[in-house]
């Protein structure tokens, strides 16, 4: 596979993951139907947690307070790390 061809394959995966139809995607790239189903199958996974993660935020965590670093400019409080 030449240098073109793994670019088309990187495109369509990205199309694919962004949820446009493998037809559409067929006729943007010229890559072939079967290997695009293939593509399709290949990246459903990734797609669906994608799809899972989307509305997921810090407050449905429930993780609590969040400790930080605040003597991160300071090098005395480093020197023992």
């Amino acid at each position: 596979m030449n240098n073109t061809e793994r670019a088309k394959v990187d495109v369509a995966r990205r199309m694919l993951k962004g949820k446009l139809p493998v037809e559409e995607v067929q006729q943007m790239t010229g890559l072939d139907m079967d290997f695009l189903k293939k593509l399709e199958e290949e990246v459903a996974p990734e797609v669906r947690e994608a799809k899972i993660l989307q509305g997921l935020d810090n407050t449905n965590l429930n993780i609590g307070e969040i400790l930080y670093d605040n003597y991160a400019t300071d090098e005395k409080a480093d020197e023992n790390y």
